[in-house]
């Protein structure tokens, strides 16, 4: 389980990192995220486009590239993973403490990963939160927002976020309140390896850092790779019932209620745009090799 457990881990960190309202900036740029949309049709040749976004941000955005923004206009509805509004959040912010490092006796363990990030020094009285909620603030060290250069504003999933809101066309996959149940119950049986894992800051920031180059260079590949790794070392892997309820859970179970959101929409005669974590696209278990399953044509728009 060791040898692929920070491959999880990485997942995990980029899933739940927390996004912060877009803000304008000078330099801001046109980011080209066409190589991670997908028109998918069915037979009758309807169709609705599947988006790979990026939770944490990097650069300023001044839009994004034609065909993408093209995309964006012509959908009747825009969904993402769920809402960013923070009012929203804060109605579920008791899942943070479900589980926490007290309830599980892991404060050693926390008193640990907190020396090593300065958005968690000093803050013991966190142990009130469960170990998903700490991987979250530790994406705000200031260490970690320079060596694997993000920004805790630009974040792509925002910008498609107020796209919507000023089209009022905005739709949620999961919810809010069931990306937090989720996260706080994964807590109780995977608390120790997650605090494990954020110890080693310097491999933390390196396996960030190579997630956030690869989709920032549109290297799709990467994603492919990475995800079909995971699933070969599964299988090599010995005794892997608890690793495999955690990404059953964690992600292939999701990849399969996205695809079917993605499949309702087509099958309604509606143009939808549905943005969802790229990691979620790819390998033999993603989104992407779901729908080719179930018959549908998946074309990269790139």
């Amino acid at each position: 389980m060791k040898k692929f457990l920070k491959l999880i881990m990485i997942i995990v960190l980029v899933i739940v990192s927390g996004c912060t309202k877009q803000r304008k900036e000078e330099n801001a740029r046109i980011i080209d995220t066409s190589m991670f949309l997908y028109k998918v049709s069915n037979q009758k040749g309807e169709y609705s486009y599947l988006f790979g976004t990026c939770h944490p941000g990097r650069y300023p955005i001044k839009s994004l590239d034609k065909i993408t923004e093209k995309a964006l206009d012509e959908s009747d509805s825009i969904y993402l993973e769920c809402s960013l509004d923070q009012k929203e959040l804060q109605k579920y912010s008791k899942y943070l403490s479900y589980n926490s490092i007290r309830q599980l006796g892991l404060e050693d363990l926390f008193e640990d990963v907190m020396k090593q990030y300065k958005s968690l020094e000093g803050k013991s009285g966190y142990v009130t939160y469960n170990a998903f909620a700490i991987s979250s603030m530790v994406n705000s060290d200031p260490e970690v927002l320079k060596k694997v250069n993000i920004s805790i504003y630009n974040a792509i999933d925002h910008y498609i976020y107020d796209y919507a809101q000023k089209k009022k066309n905005f739709k949620e996959v999961e919810g809010v309140e069931f990306q937090m149940k989720l996260f706080a119950d994964l807590s109780k049986n995977y608390s120790q390896e997650i605090l494990t894992e954020l110890k080693n800051k310097k491999e933390f920031i390196s396996g960030s850092k190579k997630i956030i180059d690869a989709y920032y260079n549109g290297n799709t590949q990467y994603f492919d790779d990475e995800q079909n790794l995971i699933l070969d070392q599964l299988e090599q892997t010995k005794d892997n019932e608890n690793m495999e309820n955690y990404l059953n859970v964690l992600l292939y179970n999701r990849n399969i209620f996205m695809k079917d959101t993605l499949i309702n929409s087509i099958n309604s005669s509606k143009h939808d745009f549905i943005g969802v974590g790229c990691r979620h696209l790819y390998g033999r278990k993603g989104i992407i090799q779901l729908l080719k399953d179930d018959g549908y044509l998946v074309e990269c728009m790139k």
